[in-house]
C-alpha cells in the first residue's frame, strides 16, 4: 500500500474515534442531565409537599392517601390515649357509693378489648419501691394520708394513700379491709395519669410489715393500658404464672377465672381510686371519762379546742359507758387540748393531741373527774427509776407537777427533789397532773400522775440522754404479774428492735433503743405476751393495764400514747414514724397468730 493510502487510512480512524468519543461524551452528558434533573425534581417535589404546594399524581395521590390513613390511625390512636390518660377514670361519688357506703359491686370500669402482644412495663413499682432494700425504698418519703370509710356489707375499709412529694399526684394506695378474723390487704400502684399498672393482694391477721417480694403476697396484678397481662399466684411459696398472650393454651375455665379476676381488679381499682381522693381526711378521737370512783361518767361536755388560739374544734358529750368520740379536720401543724366538764365536777385538761395525716385513731388518755364540793387530799407518793436500769432510783434531781394530762408548759403547782431512793411525797387534792423530772445527764423526763383514793402512788422513769439519730421507746404499765413486749419493725419487715430486757409490770418498763434513719419507716408494736401465749385473744389485760408509751429522741421528749380502754385484745399499734414524724395509728388486735412475733421472745 501507498504511503498516501496509508495516510488516508490513518485519517479516517482517527476521525471515526473522534465521532464515537463525541457521541459517548454526549450520551453521558444527556444522561447526567436527566438523572440530576430528576434528583432535583423529587427534590423540589419533596420541599413542595412540605409547604403544600406540591400536587400529586394520581397514582401517588392514591398510594399517599393510604399511607395518610394508616398514618392518621397511629395519630388517631395516640391522641385518643393522650385524650384517657388526661380523663383518668374520674366518676362521681354517688356511682360507687350506696347510702354513703362503699360498693365495689357496682360495675363502673371494664378491661380495654385485649391485645395479647402487650407486656407489662415496670413505670411505678421500682421507682416507688425497694425490694433489696426496704429502708431505702422512695415510697418511704411519699406524703402518706389515711382515710376510712364503711363498705355496703358494714365492715370497715382503711385506706392508706401515697402520694408523690414533687407533684402530689397518688402513686400507690393500701387498702385494708376489716373482716371479721382477718384483714385483706390490696396494694395499688398507678402512674401519673392514674392508670393502674401493678396490685399485689395478701391476707393477714394483724397489719405489720412484710416482704413485698416473698410468698405472703399471694396474687400479682400486671397491667398495661387497662388490661391484665400477667397475673401470679403464690401458694406455698410456689408461684403460677399466667399471661394474656398464653390464654388460647389455657382451659376454658381458667381462661373464664383470668376474664373475671381481670375485670375485678380494674373496676376496685379504678373505684378506690376515686373514692381515696373524695373521702375526707378526718382525724378520729376517741376515750373515756370516769370518776374519782373510777365509774364511768356520762354526759359530760368533752370540747376540744386549738392549741394556738384557744378556738373550739369540736365538741360532744360521754354515753352511759363514759365513752365519746369525735373527728376533726387532719392537721400537720397544730395541736389540740381536750376540756372535759360537768356541773358538779372540777374541769380537766389534757394537752399534746394532734391530728397529723395518715394517722388513725388518736386514743386520749383516760382522766378522773374529781367532785368539786369533795376536797379531799391524799398523800401521794411518786417514786422514779431509771428507764432502761429500772432497779436504779433517780436521785439528786427536782421533780415538779402541773395540773392536767400531758402538760409541758404553764405553772408549775408543786416542787421537790427527790429522796436517796428516788421517791417523792406530795400533799394534793384527787385529780390529774404532769410531772416532770429534772437531772443533768438525763431528758427532761415526764409522765402523768393521777391522785384517787384508790390511787397514791405513781412510778416514773427517766431517760438519760439519748444520742443523736436515736429514739427510746419506754414501755411501762401498772399491771403484776402481766409480761407485755415492746417491739419495732422496720419497712419490709427486714429490722426488729427489741428492748435489752424483759419487764413484767409496776416497778419495771421495757424500752427498746434503735438508731433512726429518716428515710425509713418504723411500726410500734405492744403485744400482752401473758394472753398470747394462753391463748386469750379477747383478754382485757392489756387494756386495762394502764400501758403507756412514752417516746425519747436526742432533742429530749417527743410524747407518750396511752392503751386505749375498753378494748378487747392482745396486740396494740400505738404509732408510727414517717420522714422522722410520729403518727399516732392505734389499731387494735384481738387475734393470735401462733408461732408469730406475738407468741415468742
Amino acid at each position: 500500500m501507498s504511503s498516501g493510502n496509508r495516510e488516508k487510512d490513518r485519517f479516517l480512524i482517527i476521525m471515526v474515534g473522534l465521532i464515537s468519543y463525541g457521541i459517548i461524551l454526549i450520551g453521558i452528558v444527556i444522561v447526567t442531565f436527566f438523572i440530576v434533573k430528576n434528583t432535583f425534581e423529587k427534590k423540589d417535589a419533596e420541599v413542595s409537599k412540605a409547604v403544600g404546594l406540591y400536587t400529586p399524581s394520581e397514582t401517588e395521590e392514591d398510594a399517599d392517601e393510604e399511607a395518610f390513613d394508616e398514618n392518621m390511625k397511629d395519630v388517631d390512636s395516640e391522641t385518643a390515649l393522650q385524650e384517657e390518660e388526661e380523663v383518668s377514670h374520674a366518676v362521681s361519688a354517688d356511682s360507687y357509693l350506696s347510702d354513703g357506703r362503699l360498693d365495689y359491686s357496682k360495675s363502673l370500669f371494664k378491661p380495654n378489648e385485649r391485645d395479647d402482644p402487650l407486656k407489662w412495663n415496670d413505670e411505678v413499682f421500682s421507682l416507688i419501691e425497694n425490694v433489696k432494700e426496704p429502708d431505702k425504698a422512695p415510697v418511704n418519703s411519699y406524703l402518706l394520708d389515711r382515710k376510712r370509710i364503711l363498705l355496703v356489707d358494714d365492715k370497715l375499709m382503711e385506706f392508706l394513700i401515697y402520694k408523690s412529694p414533687e407533684n402530689h399526684k397518688t402513686r400507690k394506695i393500701t387498702t385494708v379491709e376489716h373482716c371479721s378474723d382477718n384483714l385483706d390487704v390490696i396494694d395499688y400502684y398507678y402512674d401519673d395519669n392514674g392508670f393502674v399498672n401493678y396490685a399485689a393482694s395478701r391476707t393477714a391477721i394483724i397489719d405489720y410489715p412484710v416482704d413485698i417480694s416473698s410468698g405472703r403476697i399471694t396474687s400479682r396484678y400486671y397491667f398495661d393500658k387497662d388490661m391484665l397481662v400477667r397475673y401470679s399466684y403464690c401458694e406455698d411459696d410456689k408461684a403460677t404464672v399466667f399471661n394474656a398472650a398464653s390464654l388460647s393454651e389455657y382451659s376454658s375455665g381458667t381462661v373464664e377465672q383470668y376474664k373475671y379476676l381481670e375485670e375485678e381488679m380494674i373496676n376496685k381499682a379504678y373505684i378506690t381510686y376515686n373514692a381515696a381522693e373524695s373521702i375526707e381526711s378526718l382525724k378520729y378521737i376517741d376515750g373515756y371519762i370516769l370518776d374519782e370512783y373510777d365509774q364511768a361518767l356520762s354526759d359530760v361536755t368533752v370540747k376540744l379546742y386549738k392549741s394556738e388560739d384557744m378556738s373550739e374544734a369540736a365538741s360532744t358529750t360521754t354515753d352511759g359507758d363514759g365513752h365519746y368520740e369525735m373527728t376533726i379536720p387532719t392537721d400537720n401543724e397544730g395541736t389540740y387540748v381536750l376540756a372535759a366538764y360537768k356541773n358538779e365536777f372540777d374541769e380537766v385538761r389534757i394537752y399534746g393531741i394532734t391530728a397529723m395525716e395518715g394517722s388513725g385513731v388518736y386514743y386520749v388518755p383516760t382522766p378522773r373527774l374529781t367532785y368539786s364540793s369533795d376536797g379531799a387530799e391524799y398523800t401521794a407518793q411518786i417514786a422514779v427509776r431509771d428507764s432502761v436500769a429500772n432497779d436504779m432510783p433517780i436521785t439528786d434531781a427536782t421533780i415538779s407537777l402541773r395540773a392536767g394530762l400531758n402538760c409541758m408548759e404553764g405553772d408549775i403547782i408543786a416542787q421537790t427533789d427527790l429522796d436517796m431512793q428516788g421517791n417523792a411525797i406530795f400533799t394534793l387534792q384527787s385529780g390529774n397532773y404532769t410531772a416532770k423530772v429534772s437531772k443533768n445527764g438525763y431528758e427532761d423526763s415526764y409522765f402523768n400522775v393521777i391522785v384517787t383514793m384508790a390511787k397514791q402512788v405513781t412510778i416514773g422513769f427517766a431517760v438519760a440522754d439519748v444520742p443523736d439519730k436515736k429514739i427510746q421507746a419506754v414501755l411501762a404499765w401498772d399491771s403484776v404479774p402481766l409480761d407485755l413486749d415492746a417491739r419495732v419493725i422496720t419497712a419490709g419487715g427486714k429490722n426488729v428492735f427489741r428492748a435489752s430486757s424483759d419487764g413484767v409490770g409496776a416497778l419495771t418498763a421495757e424500752t427498746v433503743t434503735f438508731d433512726l434513719n429518716e428515710k425509713n419507716v418504723y411500726r410500734f408494736y405492744v403485744s400482752d405476751y401473758t394472753n398470747c401465749l394462753g391463748g386469750d385473744a379477747n383478754s382485757d389485760g392489756m387494756t386495762s393495764s394502764g400501758a403507756r408509751l412514752a417516746l425519747y429522741g436526742s432533742e429530749g421528749y417527743i410524747g407518750t400514747y396511752d392503751v386505749p380502754m375498753g378494748h378487747l385484745g392482745v396486740v396494740w399499734e400505738p404509732f408510727m414514724i414517717r420522714n422522722g414524724s410520729v403518727i399516732p395509728v392505734n389499731n387494735y388486735y384481738n387475734v393470735i397468730e401462733q408461732g408469730s412475733y406475738w407468741t415468742s421472745k
